[in-house]
């Protein structure tokens, strides 16, 4: 993993739940889930193509990614769109850093 990728799922961590936002709760700690569409054979997302959930939305609960997918994309949308979701929200919170260039 570059240090670039590092940065950007940290970013994305730091958003806090997507899923949780979507229903209003804010704040809530999130991991990075890597998108599974358009995947296979043993190949991973690229680290950029990410969105943050909470464990609750990623893996244990009834509407979780990893749970019940199709119920997931019914809730929050599919998971191309949170990605794209996500990278305009990760380019917005950079911006609010001290010193951003915009690299």
């Amino acid at each position: 993993m570059t240090r670039e990728e590092r940065d950007y799922m940290t970013a994305v961590a730091q958003l806090g739940c997507i899923a949780c936002r979507l229903n209003g709760f804010s704040g809530v700690p999130a991991e990075v889930h890597h998108q599974r569409s358009g995947t296979g054979a043993g190949r991973r997302a690229s680290h950029f193509d990410t969105m943050p959930l909470c464990p609750g939305h990623h893996r244990f609960y009834p509407d979780a990614i990893h749970v019940n997918a199709r119920l997931f994309v019914k809730r929050y949308g599919s998971e191309a769109e949170l990605v794209r979701r996500t990278r305009d929200e990760v380019q917005r919170y950079r911006q609010t850093f001290v010193g951003y260039t915009g690299v």
